[in-house]
């Protein structure tokens, strides 16, 4: 009897050992699934809005919590999102909803919540990253959710977009977290401000807030990015020291997991900190991330293109000191990459080497520079000071562009600011960086050419026209490039990143336990 059962009680051990290993497995997976986050901002989630985005942390903030009909992975295709199909009938762009799809609390995300939410973005107008009006809704002034939109149709679990001559930018542009499709149910009616941020149609929901920059999220089980190799729950921890290495030593000490690619602590920072500690992993985007020296419509005008090639010269021989022996930083000489869709033809090149050594001439007063740098602006002003003792720096918290009410008293003549650009041409990176002042003109001009921009069929007359304003943005010295540098994140193993190496994102669904 014995021989007989020995088999099958080894078979027994090793189905128990087999087990056993997987329940510990699953145990380790759910002991570690909650992921904190060291967050560069300590608002409460309601002063994040998806029509009033101007900054680089309230946009990873906003796109875990909320989904659009579409999305971009991270090769930079349009898959779905919200929508299960995505089709063109004529001048129409269909999109199919998925079935059931629910908040958290499994409340059903219709097709009404599509239309309300794409009308709220219309009448409150605070859309950053591309021109969504002109598209589907041009010449209509919509005023109340009840309106109608000629543009915005529903037919069944059916979103239809009639958009003439079936607009290329349309469907890109819906990817951006602008157009962010949040629960009728979560807005007051009357304000259309989003008052409850626990019903949302992103992966993760705000589960408690204390409104000091500490908000736990959660895993919406009903998502279709919900696995069982994500984070169940993320904590986001606020910082906002003006030391760039806090985050650096509360990763090392184990306060928290992650660093996002917006963090205080600098790539090369965060590539050192790794090759020091194993125990971490990183990812870094290519050289997507520019710093520039941007020239408001004050300093512009009140300041010669002389001086400014001045201002310029000083900054770029800041900038060397500051980042010059960094890993992963060099000199930029374009907004956009070099070899992007963007970039400048040989032709703009030479004859911006020729406008490069031409006369400048150092301002006869002070002029304000606002510094727009997390972990305090000190390492960038003492060498500018250095270099260009007219200018007098100070901390700026935004592209003055991009606020409201700003007096000209308030306003500087230039500031200095890191962004993130693109090989790609990409509808809602130009739309924004119009807006916000990067790529010059004045304010009256910049609504006229990006309709132009946008009406234009042919991609190389496009592209032609993207050239030319890039070009005139440098030779007329409304920017100067100062560095290009890639994004870094840095995160905890066993935890692993999946994220684009073509992006800033961080949607934290794709950070996987391994």
């Amino acid at each position: 009897m014995k021989i007989q059962f020995k088999p099958i009680i080894i078979l027994l051990l090793i189905a128990i050992s087999l087990l056993g290993g997987s329940f510990v497995m699953n145990y380790k997976k759910t002991q570690n699934s909650t992921l904190r986050v060291a967050f560069p901002a300590d608002f409460k989630a309601q002063h994040y809005e998806p029509t009033n985005i101007s900054i680089d942390y309230e946009y990873i903030f906003l796109e875990n919590i909320y989904s659009t009909l579409v999305e971009v992975d991270t090769k930079g295709t349009i898959v779905p999102g919200l929508a299960e199909r995505v089709f063109w009938e004529g001048d129409e762009l269909h999109f199919k909803l998925k079935n059931n799809i629910k908040t958290a609390s499994g409340k059903p995300i219709t097709i009404d919540d599509v239309v309300f939410s794409l009308k709220r973005l219309l009448i409150l107008s605070g859309n950053t990253h591309g021109n969504f009006k002109d598209l589907v809704c041009s010449g209509e002034e919509l005023k109340s959710i009840n309106q109608d939109c000629s543009g915005i149709k529903a037919s069944g679990d059916t979103l239809i977009l009639i958009s003439p001559n079936r607009k290329s930018f349309l469907l890109p542009m819906l990817a951006a977290i602008d157009f962010a499709i949040i629960p009728k149910a979560s807005v007051n009616p009357e304000t259309l401000a989003i008052e409850n941020y626990q019903e949302t149609s992103g992966p993760y929901f705000v589960a408690a807030d204390d409104e000091k920059g500490n908000i736990k999220l959660k895993l919406n089980p009903f998502h279709y990015h919900a696995t069982n190799d994500i984070a169940t729950e993320i904590q986001l921890i606020p910082f906002t020291s003006k030391s760039s290495s806090e985050s650096l030593k509360a990763l090392s000490e184990g306060r928290v997991d992650l660093l996002t690619t917006v963090d205080t602590a600098r790539a090369d920072e965060q590539i050192k900190f790794v090759n020091e500690h194993p125990e971490f992993t990183s990812h870094i985007t290519q050289k997507i991330r520019s710093h520039l020296l941007v020239f408001t419509e004050k300093g512009f005008n009140s300041l010669s293109l002389e001086e400014r090639r001045y201002i310029a010269s000083k900054v770029r021989n800041a900038f060397q000191e500051i980042y010059g022996k960094s890993p992963g930083f060099e000199p930029r000489e374009e907004f956009f990459p070099s070899l992007g869709e963007g970039g400048l033809t040989k032709e703009q090149l030479t004859q911006m080497e020729k406008l490069n050594l031409l006369q400048e001439q150092r301002p006869n007063k002070k002029f304000r520079l606002g510094l727009i740098r997390r972990g305090g602006i000190e390492p960038w002003a003492n060498p500018i000071n250095k270099n260009l003792p007219e200018a007098e720096c100070y901390f700026e918290n935004n592209a003055p562009d991009l606020k409201k009410n700003l007096t000209i008293e308030e306003t500087p003549d230039a500031f200095i600011v890191s962004t993130d650009t693109g090989f790609m041409e990409d509808i809602s990176l130009i739309s924004y960086s119009l807006n916000a002042g990067l790529l010059g003109l004045s304010k009256k001009e910049r609504d006229a050419w990006l309709a132009d921009y946008m009406a234009t069929e042919d991609k190389n007359l496009r592209l032609t026209k993207l050239k030319e304003l890039h070009f005139n943005s440098l030779s007329q010295l409304w920017i100067a490039p100062l560095m290009a540098s890639p994004y870094s994140a840095t995160i905890r193993k066993p935890w692993a990143f999946n994220l684009s190496d073509l992006y800033a994102n961080n949607q934290l669904w794709l950070i996987k336990m391994q």
